[in-house]
């Protein structure tokens, strides 16, 4: 694999801070998924940490990008932009799913990358 530049393995390591974040959340108040829809502090920091890995991921150069194109990072940034502007309802199913799914398989294959 090519070398990775300094700024993008910034970038991950950032990326990487918020997927902990998120699992420490979720791990803090509970992986439930009633606890989760009741509870609108929970939502608020969840959303804003997957908002965070969406505005990073649009920082992270087009090499880096094209070397990890099984990474959805369109998706990912348009996420951050239903976040942020609430184009649509956000369905907090799909946020949920989002958080018990995608974020763990993206935090395994970014450290895949970095132990690279």
């Amino acid at each position: 694999m090519k070398t990775i530049s300094e700024r993008d393995v910034d970038i991950i390591c950032s990326i990487l801070d918020h997927c902990d974040r998120i699992a420490e959340i979720v791990k803090r108040i509970d992986s439930s998924w009633e606890k989760y829809s009741k509870d609108i502090v929970f939502r608020d920091a969840i959303k804003m940490n997957i908002f965070q890995i969406g505005e990073l991921s649009n920082h992270l150069s087009d090499e880096f990008k094209e070397l990890t194109a099984e990474i959805p990072w369109h998706k990912i940034y348009g996420t951050r932009n239903i976040i942020a502007h609430g184009y649509i309802m956000i369905d907090e199913r799909i946020i949920w799913n989002t958080v018990l799914k995608d974020i763990p398989e993206l935090k395994n294959k970014l450290l895949v990358l970095l132990e690279d």
